[in-house]
């Protein structure tokens, strides 16, 4: 592809594009893991599809933050269009909460919430990023889901997949009343198809929080038409009922962050992450990304062995 990029092998594939792992060379051996994500070759003569994909790259292409994914290159090749992306080793949040629930222990407090404030920094700097002649972008990602929160063996949280990302700058504009995104992170404003702001990405990470804390679902009921109700409705079942020894101070950050009302929530995915630091200190519970990543090793202890033994990266292709 271009000549640059060596395609390995295939590691998703949704409804618009499929995904590679893939090795870009160049001059003295130079040699570097990424991942390509190119447009579905039956996709590529429908002029939507085409420009929601280049919407995405555009979209995403300029934010660079420690918490978001980066784009390295966005390009042309045999007439497909493709975006290349770092490669990020690691396991999404959804993996991690399902490893730990095979070993029957929660994920402790100062590493789930350390994964939170990361994500929710970058989801924040995402929200308030603004073009070169300094017009807001307004940003919101309408997709935040355990899936969209890689946490990397050294500890670094970053968000994924601006795909269905709203900003201002975009071609294509989702019609009134058509919902994307994961069913059971939507906002209740997402859920009724009602008009969004960023906060709507800030009830989906409350929703992630909700879960990594308490190691239940939330929303998830037998179909998606109950789920979207349940959302609508908002009547969520406090912390402190699922688990009776939860913290009173966090308790009232989650569900602050998960009201129903925008106006309720916190001023902005800054104002939780602070709040979730503040509770940290006054715990005195020790966090950083360093502790994280040795939680994160010590969990896929196995998966790093393995990889070892192959000599490359074993990448988890269940969806």
């Amino acid at each position: 592809m271009a000549g640059k990029y060596q395609l390995l092998r295939k590691i998703a594939q949704g409804g618009m594009a499929e995904v590679y792992l893939a090795k870009q060379t160049g001059l003295e051996g130079f040699e570097k893991l990424v991942v390509v994500k190119r447009i579905l070759p039956h996709l590529i003569e429908n002029e939507e599809f085409v420009r929601m994909f280049l919407d995405e790259a555009r979209t995403a292409a300029d934010l660079r933050h420690p918490n978001v994914v980066q784009i390295f290159e966005i390009g042309e090749d045999a007439g497909t269009y493709f975006i290349v992306m770092e490669f990020l080793h690691g396991q999404d949040v959804r993996r991690v909460l399902r490893r730990a629930a095979e070993l029957g222990k929660r994920v402790p407090p100062a590493h789930g919430l350390q994964i939170i404030i990361d994500a929710a920094n970058g989801l924040d700097y995402a929200h308030k990023k603004q073009d070169l002649q300094g017009r807001a972008l307004n940003i919101i990602h309408r997709d935040i889901s355990p899936q969209n929160i890689i946490v990397t063996y050294d500890g670094t949280t970053k968000i994924v997949d601006f795909g269905i990302a709203k900003a201002a700058s975009q071609s294509v504009h989702t019609a009134s009343g058509v919902l994307k995104g994961k069913y059971s992170y939507m906002s209740p404003e997402q859920a009724s198809g009602g008009e969004m702001d960023q906060r709507t990405d800030q009830f989906a990470l409350g929703i992630v929080l909700y879960e990594t804390m308490t190691m239940t679902r939330l929303f998830k009921l037998q179909n998606e038409i109950m789920t979207l109700h349940a959302i609508i409705e908002c009547n969520i079942k406090p912390p402190q009922d699922v688990l009776p020894d939860f913290p009173q101070e966090l308790n009232n950050i989650i569900m602050k962050a998960l009201s129903r009302r925008r106006e309720d929530r916190f001023k902005d995915c800054r104002e939780l992450g602070e709040a979730l630091e503040e509770f940290l200190a006054e715990e005195r519970v020790l966090h950083s990304p360093g502790r994280l990543s040795s939680y994160m090793n010590e969990l896929f202890k196995d998966e790093l062995a393995q990889e070892k033994a192959l000599g490359m990266p074993v990448i988890d292709q269940e969806g």
